[in-house]
């Protein structure tokens, strides 16, 4: 059932058609203080909210909404304008004063216009008439036919390519015709998994299975790219861990096709048992760079970029030290969005394997990945209090803590101010930082915070 607004003679509900309509609804604070000013700018007698009663956007100014983010919020401290809407049916005063007061004053007969002449048709939108718009229709969907059948007839052409050269391939092998120079060139395609990306029934097969998980496990990115925008026929994550927690499929990192043993630069770089030396860090192209170190800041690349520019580095530190002083030169807004780029703790997207790998490896490694029923409800209780409290995730650096004190912190933490939690969070932020870079970068320094 669609929540009201409850304010007094406020008829907007919290429907669809009104989100339409560019109306948020917001839950009265949880501070008791600024609770209660609420419930006075409501003006109803003996009045007292609930956690389910919301008031809608109408009772606000504009300045009052943060709109940066994907959600509208209402910014800390806000308290709604006089909520009291006159009701619009009133009932009419029937006295006799009144009644002769709303008589029409008589007039003479209005005279007869000039007939306008026709206006010229328009083509537009609004102008034109339902069986226009019913042919425009008909047109759009028979557009949209043609481009689909051509569509299943492209795919079906290059199916049938497809198997036209393998059987040339094998017709050649056969015969024995290969000459040096062919096959060579040939062999530069010869280990591409083309025969995996095909589904030729409507079961996997085991080895398509072990293929799926080994090629996710090595780059989820990539993983999705060829799924999403290639539409290459590859099954969802979700049934990637189904498979793997059953038995089905496994990660064999002894069989994985050479054609993804074959690392670009960047990816090589990102290896943890391959730390660069500072003068490779000095030495990386510009792309290379922003690759590398574009995660030490989670999903903030443009810190990266930023820094890149103030090559060479002295030593690690200094890389550091340029990374924090970019983050703290940021305005209150910007802080915010590097906060709310990082995950929440133990969220779906980590039982799905869709995170980043930094930040998989440090949730699993605070035991994030493993937790029962109730930790599971108790976290994301939480997540859910810490959120509507301040707009973005809880950040803390996992690496530097356990999963017990992790919950106690984000208990405390939520008590916290706004101001003086973002300033708190951005320097967990920097803790995560710190270990990253040194996880990247060979270093002799020991240095802890």
């Amino acid at each position: 059932m669609p929540h009201s607004c409850s304010s007094l003679n406020c008829t907007n509900r919290f429907t669809a058609e009104t989100r339409t309509r560019g109306i948020t609804f917001h839950r009265f604070p949880k501070d008791r203080v600024l609770r209660r000013r609420w419930e006075k700018a409501v003006r109803r007698g003996g009045f007292n909210s609930n956690t389910s009663t919301m008031l809608c956007s109408e009772h606000f100014r504009p300045e009052d909404f943060d709109r940066t983010g994907q959600t509208v919020r209402l910014r800390v401290g806000t308290v709604p304008v006089c909520c009291y809407k006159p009701p619009d049916n009133t009932a009419p005063r029937m006295s006799q004063t009144s009644q002769k007061a709303r008589e029409p004053l008589p007039v003479e007969p209005p005279q007869p216009a000039p007939t306008p002449a026709p206006l010229p048709t328009v083509d537009h939108a609004y102008a034109s008439t339902p069986n226009e718009l019913r042919v425009k229709l008909t047109e759009a969907l028979a557009r949209v036919e043609s481009l689909e059948r051509e569509k299943r007839n492209a795919r079906d052409r290059e199916r049938r390519v497809r198997n036209t050269v393998s059987c040339l391939l094998e017709d050649l092998e056969v015969k024995k015709i290969l000459n040096d120079e062919l096959k060579e060139r040939l062999d530069i395609y010869s280990d591409l998994p083309v025969h995996l990306l095909s589904k030729q029934s409507h079961q996997y097969t085991k080895e398509q299975k072990d293929f799926a998980v080994t090629l996710h496990f090595h780059g989820p990115k990539a993983y999705s790219y060829l799924r999403e925008c290639l539409h290459i026929n590859l099954p969802h994550p979700h049934t990637l861990q189904k498979w793997v927690s059953s038995g089905q499929a496994k990660l064999d990192l002894n069989k994985t096709p050479d054609s993804l043993r074959q690392e670009d630069a960047a990816a090589k770089y990102l290896a943890a048992n391959d730390n660069m030396e500072l003068s490779q860090v000095n030495a990386l192209p510009y792309e290379e760079f922003v690759n590398v170190f574009g995660n030490v800041v989670e999903k903030c690349p443009i810190v990266a970029a930023a820094v890149s520019s103030q090559r060479p580095f002295a030593d690690l530190d200094a890389l550091e030290a340029a990374i924090c002083d970019f983050v703290d030169a940021l305005s209150d807004s910007g802080k915010e969005g590097i906060l709310r780029c990082h995950p929440d703790l133990a969220c779906h997207d980590l039982q799905a394997g869709t995170l980043t790998g930094e930040s998989m490896s440090e949730q699993a490694g605070a035991g994030f990945d493993v937790l029962g029923v109730e930790e599971a409800y108790t976290m994301s209780c939480l997540n859910e209090e810490y959120k509507e409290r301040f707009g973005f995730p809880f950040v803390i650096c996992t690496r530097m803590s356990d999963k017990a004190r992790i919950f106690q912190e984000m208990r405390n933490r939520v008590a916290n101010g706004f101001t003086e939690e973002r300033e708190h969070a951005i320097e967990e932020v920097k803790k995560i930082c710190h270990l990253r870079l040194r996880d990247l970068v060979r270093t002799d320094d020991a240095a802890q915070f």
